[in-house]
């Protein structure tokens, strides 16, 4: 299609954005804590015994929830609301396990439960990052408005665990309000937060070259002129001038003002179609894939 256009310049490469998040969630090394809630699920969930029996406790206890989900590599999103499932009923867990003779000592470890709350709570966020990420009319300016956002976010939270205050992270003040302030390891967190950080700016890094370029598709009447490739800056000018395409830029938004664009502007519809042709994820790819 690009061809078709005759729109000229090399097309970029990137990969999946919403797969390079996944690996950066890879950076925190925290698979122990994953693993040991993956067991506790295949057991209670394996045995069809089990599984009602657990229910039955729930429903005893008056629990919020009446089960615990599956968890699958596959499904980025269980891993969040297992854990936040598995966190929620801890205690209710643990009772079960004890009736079937299981070793419940590391479940109830100070030092297990705060790593499991702070997995709840970052897996959570990285969820709601991940659903931003996802859909139809997502293009990649939307993505990495997301992305960029996050990486500040992040920033803030770090800043925030070294004070001690995990205000943004429930499942650790929950852990945190019932143990010893001193013995929270919030240092801990805050390090792994940074490191968090330092993986998206690293498998991000090329998007961040192509930042100048997004806010052309963007809000191309908001760019300076001056920062702006030589070759759009004169029909950059007479579009930020022109009153009509700034009203029909706020009618349609960014994803369908390039089709407004006038002939007399080629550069810069050259330079919308290459922004739009960069798909920053193969999440459409895929489901219509499941549906083969």
């Amino acid at each position: 299609k690009m061809r078709e256009e005759n729109c000229a310049g090399e097309l970029t490469v990137y990969h999946c954005i919403i797969h390079q998040e996944s690996l950066c969630a890879k950076a925190l090394k925290m698979e122990h804590v994953m693993t040991t809630v993956t067991q506790v699920v295949n057991f209670i969930r394996a045995k069809g015994l089990n599984h009602r029996q657990l229910k039955k406790i729930l429903e005893e206890c008056g629990s919020e929830y009446a089960d615990v989900p599956y968890h699958t590599e596959v499904r980025w999103l269980s891993r969040g609301k297992v854990l936040n499932r598995c966190f929620e009923l801890r205690e209710e867990i643990c009772q079960f396990l004890e009736t079937k003779g299981k070793d419940t000592a590391e479940l109830r470890e100070q030092k297990f439960l705060c790593e499991l709350a702070f997995l709840c709570d970052i897996s959570s966020h990285l969820d709601a990052l991940n659903l931003q990420l996802q859909g139809r009319g997502r293009i990649i300016t939307d993505m990495y408005a997301a992305v960029r956002a996050f990486k500040t976010k992040l920033c803030l939270w770090e800043n925030q665990m070294l004070q001690g205050n995990p205000c943004h992270f429930p499942c650790c003040q929950t852990i945190k309000a019932q143990i010893s302030t001193a013995v929270f390891p919030c240092a801990q967190f805050a390090e792994k937060l940074s490191v968090l950080s330092a993986e998206f700016s690293r498998r991000f890094a090329d998007f961040d070259v192509q930042k100048c370029r997004f806010e052309l598709l963007s809000n191309p009447f908001a760019v300076d002129v001056e920062n702006a490739p030589t070759n759009i800056q004169m029909e950059l000018i007479e579009l930020q001038c022109n009153d009509t395409l700034k009203s029909k830029y706020d009618a349609v938004g960014a994803a369908q003002f390039p089709r407004f664009i006038p002939d007399t502007m080629p550069q810069l519809r050259t330079q919308a179609a290459q922004m739009l042709s960069m798909f920053g994820s193969t999440y459409l790819c895929e489901c219509n894939g499941c549906l083969l």
